[in-house]
């Protein structure tokens, strides 16, 4: 838990460096279009209030280091875009997905899981998170504007899953987090929110991250900023863009970090195998090797198990 008094410090030294700064744009600017819930100031939820019930969750592994659980995490939530749970007991990572309701839920992800090319997995019954009802962008109430843009308002293209944001300040003054989110925008290009949460605090909080893994890498380099050496990666609720996927379905081979090595692992490795449908995919400042597109996920789990026998264990199914 962050000491609220060193946040408030944090606030109070950024905001008189931002203090003769004029905004060069509104906050309400953006490359992602008039629907894009960061242009909105959001309610943060506490994960922790929400019920639990009884239900069930589907176990996909155990992993003896915690890195290779969240590289778990990271496939996970790549091909079916569910929240993932890492519990430790005793020696191992427990690998969880999913707050299914009812065993036919269950059976449902299970079933998903496997098209996604997971194998051996299987329903636990377990303490659950109930799911919530309706999917909006709560506005919130501004006690001194009070026109009607201050009203709940509903994305139909963002769908609410649980992940992960960056947050990089926080401060009692409105004013001050659009200041900052105004001054991020010029060197972090990533959605970047104001949330207002109910210590009362508006915090700026970048990113929709639905692993662990991509969180932690652009914690690490925000902090290389001035200013933002404190960030620090928050469990909160993201909004998933549903219409960036396009419903083609690939299988991610491997990522490098320049695109000549990546060219160079087609041809000597999948190019002498057959596998020619392949393309180089920059993503989060890495090569990606893909193969694909096919029209369903059990056309590229087919492929899938093809590379497997070919030593390609690390292989898994992306939709993009």
């Amino acid at each position: 838990m962050r000491n609220p008094i060193i946040i408030l410090t944090m606030a109070m030294i950024i905001g008189m460096i931002l203090s003769s700064c004029a905004p060069s744009q509104g906050v309400s600017d953006t490359k992602y279009g008039p629907d894009d819930p960061s242009n909105k100031i959001v309610t943060e939820e506490d994960l922790n209030k929400r019920d639990l019930i009884d239900g069930y969750r589907i176990k996909i592994a155990s992993t003896d280091t915690e890195q290779d659980a969240l590289m778990v995490e990271k496939q996970v939530v790549e091909a079916i875009q569910e929240p993932v749970y890492i519990e430790f007991i005793i020696d191992k990572y427990m690998i969880y997905t999913g707050d299914c309701q009812n065993k036919e839920e269950a059976n449902i992800l299970k079933e998903k899981l496997i098209s996604a090319g997971f194998e051996k997995v299987y329903s636990v019954p377990k303490k659950v998170f109930r799911k919530s009802i309706t999917q909006t962008v709560a506005v919130i109430p501004d006690p001194v504007n009070t026109e009607a843009e201050n009203t709940a308002s509903y994305l139909p293209s963002f769908d609410k899953v649980i992940g992960y944001r960056v947050q990089i300040f926080a401060a009692k003054e409105k004013n001050n987090a659009e200041k900052v989110k105004i001054m991020a925008s010029k060197d972090i290009k990533e959605r970047i929110y104001i949330v207002y949460a109910e210590d009362n605090l508006y915090k700026v909080q970048v990113g929709d991250y639905l692993s662990k893994i991509d969180a932690d890498k652009m914690r690490d380099k925000i902090r290389l900023l001035p200013n933002y050496a404190d960030a620090f990666i928050q469990n909160t609720y993201v909004f998933y863009d549903s219409k960036a996927s396009s419903g083609d379905y690939f299988i991610q081979v491997g990522a490098f970090s320049s695109q000549n090595s990546a060219e160079d692992f087609i041809k000597t490795s999948l190019n002498s195998l057959g596998y020619n449908n392949t393309s180089v995919y920059f993503d989060k400042n890495l090569y990606k090797v893909l193969i694909g597109s096919y029209a369903s996920n059990q056309d590229a789990a087919s492929v899938k198990d093809k590379l497997k026998n070919d030593g390609f264990e690390g292989a898994w199914i992306i939709q993009k």
